[in-house]
């Protein structure tokens, strides 16, 4: 059977779409507003998973591969909208200083610091199609954030968030 536009369009009769998706961040630490985050993120990505290799040589051949341990890189970026309530510099701030404080350099436990965040993408209903667990997760670093006068952009925060692994949730 050959390809065809129509064999195409049975197959894939309604993709998905990179703009419907949702981050459900339901403990923020340090004070954050779920609502806020949720409704702010402007940008994310689905993150990366892999396998790596164990490369066996044998005498004067390339050798031979063996699939490895999981690779993930654990961090995961989103990027915010901020408003004038600074909620989202609050929650980022407030969730940075419970990793480790600013003043005494000491931190809360993991069990304290760390929340599960949810990456949604959705049907055009507002249905999940695909729901991805980020377990572990806690502000890595929030990027430097120009402020040019040349401009009327909006303030947009990038937050690096670390994270132990994810995985596919129903």
């Amino acid at each position: 059977m050959g390809m065809s536009v129509d064999s195409l369009k049975n197959n894939l009769s309604n993709p998905a779409r990179v703009y419907l998706w949702d981050i459900v961040i339901p403990n923020p630490k340090g004070g954050g507003d779920s609502n806020a985050m949720e409704l702010r993120c402007q940008s994310t990505s689905i993150p990366s998973k892999g396998v790596g290799k164990i490369n066996l040589p044998y005498k004067a051949t390339a050798g031979i591969k063996f699939p490895g341990k999981i690779t993930m890189p654990q961090a995961w970026d989103c990027t915010f909208v901020e408003g004038l309530d600074k909620k989202i510099f609050s929650a980022l701030n407030g969730w940075s200083q419970a990793v480790s404080n600013s003043r005494t350099g000491i931190g809360l436990p993991d069990a304290l610091l760390k929340s599960d965040i949810y990456l949604r993408c959705l049907k055009s209903d507002g249905t999940s199609w695909l729901k991805i667990k980020l377990v572990g997760c806690y502000v890595e670093n929030v990027a430097e954030v120009p402020l040019p006068y040349d401009t009327e952009a909006l303030l947009m925060f990038t937050c690096t968030f670390s994270y132990d692994y994810w995985e596919e949730v129903n």
